[in-house]
């Protein structure tokens, strides 16, 4: 349906002509031997929040978080575990 000639949804058309990158980089660079790379899975963490792993960083999460309780960099809550990892 259309007015004057005008979709009436013209936000979805002017989203679809947008040019953006729908890579979402690696949140651990730091355990990476790359400057940026792309993460591979949606980490969740038992506090609630969720961050984006490469796989190096999620295997090498996996065996800090067997060595000793980490505390989220998000909300500060202490001894976190992975409640949930997802493919990105």
């Amino acid at each position: 349906m259309t007015v004057r000639g005008s979709s009436l949804l013209p936000e979805l058309e002017i989203l679809s002509a947008l040019d953006f990158d729908t890579e979402i980089p690696c949140i651990c660079q730091k355990f990476c031997d790359e400057a940026e790379h792309r993460a591979d899975w949606w980490v969740t963490l038992s506090c609630g929040c969720r961050y984006p792993f490469c796989k190096k960083a999620l295997q090498i999460s996996k065996i800090r978080l067997k060595v000793r309780p980490l505390t989220c960099r998000l909300c500060s809550a202490e001894d976190i575990t992975i409640k949930s990892v997802k493919r990105t």
